[in-house]
């Protein structure tokens, strides 16, 4: 297996779906995991993947939706519980904030773990926290082999893409976002980009008489990008492979390559929960 590659854990949505964890994804550096974003299931997916929970010390987060967090509060406790020492967490202003509300919810269990059973808060109550200022830019972690940079993107919060550089090999995280020039710059030449591709034909048809879908595809179009935008995308930023991800339930997996395929002359991958993505 190679030093530098994505394995995914969760390529699903808001909606629960039985096929696809929430979004979430490692990359490895030098057999460093670096978890982005921590939907449901995400410990879970680790431990499917024969990834030990405790081994995660860095974790980024593209946004705080629910989508891409539901997971967090079940990583930081039971990673802990496995023996993690230290943790950094990345990601938007308000991180901090959530951060402790986690760490309040679950303040009785807490203080029962540390003062009753004398387990060391060391990996949970000395949690580093960066906050990426609103323009991005690059993330200074020393421990990882590999440059990391920031981009802002387009979404209905504080969202962004995130580029992991390691020598001349590179991979690009979109977040969820709608077409926007910033992460066609963050993708410049990147070997692969993991990319939202969450308004599938399939999904929202445009023959639909359903009034209410139509509403909430006309939203969702500005903070979202079909697997069509998904390949114009990487044909722009020239990369090598595009990963389809953050799709919803009854998302038909040969339209949205086919979609892709069409603006896209490279390697598109409608990406699957536990697929390893190579360089």
């Amino acid at each position: 297996m190679q030093s530098f590659y994505v394995r995914l854990l969760g390529t699903g949505s808001p909606k629960p779906n039985r096929e696809r964890s929430g979004p979430a994804q490692v990359i490895m550096v030098d057999e460093t995991p670096v978890l982005v974003d921590c939907g449901e299931g995400t410990t879970r997916q680790l431990l499917n993947s024969e990834i030990n929970p405790e081994d995660i010390k860095h974790v980024l987060f593209t946004h705080l939706h629910s989508d891409h967090v539901f997971g967090y509060a079940h990583f930081l406790l039971g990673g802990w519980s496995l023996g993690r020492k230290e943790l950094t967490i990345v990601g938007p202003k308000g991180l901090k904030e959530f951060h402790e509300k986690i760490l309040d919810i679950f303040k009785e269990d807490i203080d029962y773990r540390v003062n009753t059973l004398g387990i060391s808060g060391n990996g949970l109550l000395d949690v580093n926290i960066i906050e990426i200022p609103d323009d991005g830019g690059e993330i200074e972690i020393p421990e990882i082999n590999t440059e990391i940079s920031s981009a802002p993107v387009v979404h209905n919060v504080t969202t962004f893409g995130f580029r992991f550089q390691k020598g001349d090999q590179a991979i690009v995280i979109s977040g969820d976002t709608c077409p926007v020039d910033s992460l066609v710059t963050l993708a410049k030449g990147a070997d692969i980009l993991i990319q939202d591709a969450a308004i599938a034909t399939s999904v929202f048809n445009a023959e639909s008489t359903d009034a209410n879908l139509k509403k909430i595809k006309d939203i969702l179009v500005k903070e979202h990008c079909s697997p069509k935008q998904a390949g114009e995308i990487a044909e722009e930023a020239g990369v090598k492979s595009v990963v389809l991800t953050h799709l919803l339930p009854n998302t038909n997996e040969t339209e949205a390559f086919q979609e892709a395929s069409k603006a896209f002359n490279g390697k598109v991958i409608v990406g699957r929960d536990l697929d390893d993505i190579t360089i």
